[in-house]
C-alpha cells in the first residue's frame, strides 16, 4: 500500500481557505479572503512541522523512521516577496540533530537554492527548453500574469459566493503582537474547524448553489474565452488568427454553449452525489477513514483593519486507514506564519550564482558522486548524504547462472559487460572512435580508467596497469572486462558468497 496515496487524498481539506462565504459576526469573510489575492509584496516568517502518530506494536525499524520524520521541521526566518516575479527566503531545515541553513531566490529566470556547506547553489530553470516544452517559441507566460490573477480572483469569488460555512466558524476581535510591529495590533481572528466527514456534506450544497448561478458561471466562462483570445492573438503559430476571429465573432454563442455543458455536468453531479459517495466508500472503504471525523483541519487567520492577513496558524490532522504495511495511524501538518510590510516596499535578496550552479534539470549533475563533491566533507549535509543516507553505497548480487547479467568465465576469471558494471557503480562511459578506446569516469572520485578490447594494458589516471586477462568484445558488440579487477580499480570490491554468487560492494 502506497502511503503517498493516503497523504494526497485529504489535502483537499486545505481548501477550507475558500469556505465560509457568509459574513461571520459582521466580518465579511469572502471580501477579506479575496483581498489576499491582491497582495503583491510583503515580508513574512513561517514554520512548518510534520508529526506521524505510530500504531502500537510497530517494529523498531518503523519506529526509527517515524522518529526521524517527526524530527523534521522547516523554519523560514524571513520571506521577502518583492513582486510576483521576485522573491527570496532564508531559513533552516531541522532533521534529527542537524540544523541545515538555506537561502533561496526566485526571479523570472529560475530559482537558486544555496545550502550551507555547498560549493555551488542548486538551480531550477523556469525558462529552460524542458520547462517550456510544448509552448510556442518565444511564448512568455509572465505577460499574462495579470490575466491569470484576474481569472483566479473571479473563480475564487464564485467559489466563495456559494461555499457554505462549516459548523465551526467564528470571528472575534483581538489584540495581538505581530512580527515587525512595535505595539500590539488590533486584529480579527477568524477561527475555522472542518472535519473530514463534514467536508463530504458541504460539497453537495456547494454544487447545488453553483449550478443555479447562471450569471456567475457565464462571467467566468466569458473571462476564460477572453484570456484564450489574448493568448491566441499574441502567438505566432498556424491557426492562431482563425481562433482569434472565431472567439471575437461568436463569443456569446460560445459562452452559452459552454454554460449549457457546465450546467449539465453540475446538475448531474448533484443528482448522483449521494450515490457516488456511497459507491466510493463501498469500493474504497479506507477512504471513509481518511474522510472521517478523526480528520480535522483547524485554522486561525488574523486580519488587520486593512484586511491584510498578519498571522495564521493551521493544524491538519489526517486519519489513515488500517493497513498492515502502514505503520502510522495519522499524521499532522502544523504551520505558523506572520506577515508585515504588506504591499510595502520590499527588496528580495539574491543568491550568488556567479561561480556556477548545479542544474537540477541535468541528471549528470545529480549523481551520488557529483552531489557529494558539491559539499564540504565537514558539512552536516555531507555527513547525512554519505553516512546516514548512504547515497554512494552499492551492494548487488550476481548469479553466474542468471542469463540476465550474462557473466562469463574465461580461464578462471569472471567477466562482466562493462556497461553493466558501470551502470551499477554510476560511472560514465566515453568512447574515443579514433583511438578505439573506452574511458570510464568514476562517479565518486572522478578518476578515469582507459581500456581497449584485446589489451591487458589499462591506464588509470595516467598510470599503466595490467589486467589478469584482456577485455574482449562478444558477437553482439558488448565489451566484457575482468569483473574483480576493473571493479577494484573503480573503488569497489567483488567477493563470492556461500551460494557461489558474486557480490559487488562499494561503501
Amino acid at each position: 500500500m502506497n502511503i503517498k496515496k493516503w497523504i494526497a487524498v485529504p489535502l483537499i481539506l486545505l481548501m477550507v481557505a475558500l469556505t465560509g462565504c457568509q459574513a461571520v459576526g459582521g466580518f465579511d469573510v469572502s471580501k477579506n479572503l479575496l483581498g489576499t489575492l491582491d497582495v503583491k509584496s510583503q515580508q513574512s516568517t513561517e514554520k512548518i512541522s510534520l508529526k506521524l502518530t505510530p500504531k502500537e506494536g510497530i517494529t523498531q525499524g518503523d519506529q526509527e523512521i517515524v522518529d526521524l520524520i517527526n524530527s523534521i521541521s522547516v523554519t523560514v526566518d524571513e520571506v521577502k516577496v518583492q513582486s510576483e516575479e521576485l522573491a527570496s527566503a532564508k531559513g533552516t531545515l531541522h532533521i534529527d540533530k542537524y540544523n541545515l541553513p538555506f537561502e533561496l531566490a526566485l526571479d523570472r529566470q529560475g530559482m537558486a537554492i544555496q545550502l550551507e556547506g555547498a560549493k555551488k547553489p542548486y538551480y531550477i530553470s523556469l525558462n529552460s527548453q524542458e520547462s517550456l516544452s510544448g509552448l510556442p517559441a518565444g511564448f512568455d507566460p509572465y505577460v499574462y500574469s495579470k490575466d491569470v490573477r484576474d481569472l483566479t480572483k473571479t473563480a475564487a469569488a464564485l467559489v466563495l459566493k456559494h461555499a457554505p460555512n462549516p459548523s465551526t466558524i467564528s470571528a472575534t476581535s483581538v489584540t495581538e503582537e505581530v512580527y515587525g510591529e512595535k505595539d500590539k495590533v488590533k486584529l480579527t481572528r477568524l477561527h475555522v474547524e472542518l472535519r473530514g466527514d463534514e467536508l463530504v456534506t458541504l460539497v453537495k450544497p456547494f454544487l447545488t448553489n453553483l449550478a443555479k448561478d447562471e450569471a456567475g458561471l457565464k462571467e467566468l466562462i466569458s473571462q476564460v474565452i477572453d484570456f484564450t483570445k489574448n493568448i491566441a492573438s499574441s502567438i505566432n503559430v498556424e491557426g492562431a488568427d482563425q481562433v482569434t476571429s472565431e472567439l471575437n465573432t461568436n463569443k456569446e454563442k460560445l459562452v452559452n454553449e459552454a454554460y449549457t455543458e457546465v450546467k449539465k455536468y453540475l446538475d448531474l453531479a448533484v443528482a448522483q452525489y449521494d450515490v457516488g459517495v456511497s459507491t466510493l466508500y463501498a469500493q474504497s472503504p479506507e477512504i471513509k477513514t481518511v474522510l472521517s471525523s478523526n480528520t480535522v483541519l483547524k485554522t486561525d487567520t488574523y486580519f488587520d483593519e486593512k484586511g491584510n492577513v498578519r498571522k495564521s496558524l493551521s493544524d491538519l490532522t489526517v486519519a489513515l486507514p488500517e493497513v498492515d504495511s502502514l505503520p502510522v495511524k495519522s499524521f499532522s501538518i502544523v504551520t505558523e506564519a506572520q506577515s508585515w510590510n504588506v504591499n510595502g516596499s520590499v527588496t528580495a535578496d539574491k543568491v550568488d550564482i556567479s561561480n556556477g550552479v548545479i542544474d537540477l534539470n541535468k541528471r549528470a549533475e545529480l549523481t551520488p558522486g557529483a552531489t557529494l563533491r558539491n559539499f564540504d566533507v565537514n558539512s552536516p549535509i555531507y555527513n547525512i548524504l554519505k553516512n546516514d543516507l548512504e547515497i554512494t553505497k552499492v551492494e548487488t548480487t550476481f548469479d553466474p547462472k542468471d542469463d540476465y547479467y550474462v557473466l562469463e568465465n574465461r580461464g578462471g576469471t569472471a567477466f562482466i559487460p562493462l556497461r553493466e558494471l558501470t551502470y551499477e557503480l554510476g560511472s560514465e562511459l566515453k568512447w574515443d572512435a579514433t583511438a578505439k578506446q573506452i574511458t570510464v569516469v568514476d562517479d565518486i572520485t572522478s578518476k578515469t580508467l582507459k581500456l581497449k578490447s584485446g589489451s591487458k594494458q589499462v591506464v588509470l589516471e595516467g598510470n599503466t596497469l595490467t589486467l589478469p586477462q584482456a577485455p574482449y568484445t562478444d558477437e553482439y558488440g558488448s565489451l566484457y572486462v575482468p569483473f574483480k579487477s576493473v571493479a577494484e580499480e573503480l573503488g569497489a570490491t567483488v567477493t563470492r558468497n556461500s551460494n557461489g554468487e558474486y557480490v559487488l560492494k562499494r561503501d
